[in-house]
């Protein structure tokens, strides 16, 4: 009896070693893992620090591409109104440059965005004598008559604040239905145009009803459309 209670305690024993062995050999694996996992972290870490570094850079390099790209637009757009201020003095030294510029487009506008209708007749510099008085003459520089309604226009090379009023005073007047009776009934579009008009003179033709059309970026165009339609 003894000596089989000492076999057993002997397998015990042994089977206790060998498992203490397995878990010996377990833990140290273990740690080598951990320690391999450590360092892995450890690069992971400073993959990322690099990877934030990176962005970095990159978005100083964005905001500097997007500083300069707004500075050249910038730039860009002083050009175009330094060179339409130049056309304008050039204009003026060359007569009636300004309106055989204008006078083409005007003929795209009024069909297309002032609303006066296919064209029945146009023509630039209509001089014309007052119908009750025939001492009294007037050029208009161009003359749009459409389906729907007639454009007049009034071309400045290098227009003033005076030219716009007298251009609106002649409006209000009525006088024009004295210079084309045969149009009495058809509604009048006033346009008061050059290469460049400057702000103020667009919001003082805007308060009184006049269209302003000058050089756009790439052709002529309504400066003022959506406020003058707001005031009628």
């Amino acid at each position: 009896m003894a000596t089989i209670l000492e076999e057993r305690v002997d397998v015990v024993e042994e089977r206790v070693d060998r498992l203490e062995v397995i878990f010996g050999q377990f833990m140290v694996q273990t740690g080598m893992a951990m320690q391999r996992m450590d360092r892995s972290i450890e690069r992971l870490d400073r993959s990322i620090e690099r990877m934030d570094r990176s962005i970095e850079r990159m978005d100083r390099s964005i905001e500097r591409i997007e500083a300069t790209i707004a500075e050249m637009k910038a730039e860009a757009a002083s050009e175009r109104r330094e060179m339409n201020k130049c056309w304008g003095e050039l204009a003026r030294k060359q007569g009636t440059l300004v309106e055989d510029l204008i006078a083409p487009s005007l003929r795209r506008i009024a069909r297309e965005e002032l609303g006066c209708g296919d064209v029945r007749f146009f023509a630039e510099r209509v001089l014309r004598i007052r119908s009750d008085d025939p001492s009294r003459r007037r050029e208009f520089d161009a003359l749009y008559v459409g389906e729907l309604a007639v454009l007049f226009n009034e071309t400045k090379s290098s227009p003033r604040a005076e030219d716009a009023q007298a251009f609106v005073d002649f409006l209000r007047s009525g006088e024009f239905a004295r210079y084309f009776p045969e149009y009495r009934n058809l509604p009048i579009v006033p346009v008061f145009s050059s290469l460049y008009l400057p702000g103020d003179l667009v919001t003082f033709l805007s308060r009184n009803g006049v269209y302003a059309v000058a050089m756009g970026e790439e052709a002529m165009q309504v400066l003022n459309l959506d406020q003058v339609r707001a005031t009628s």
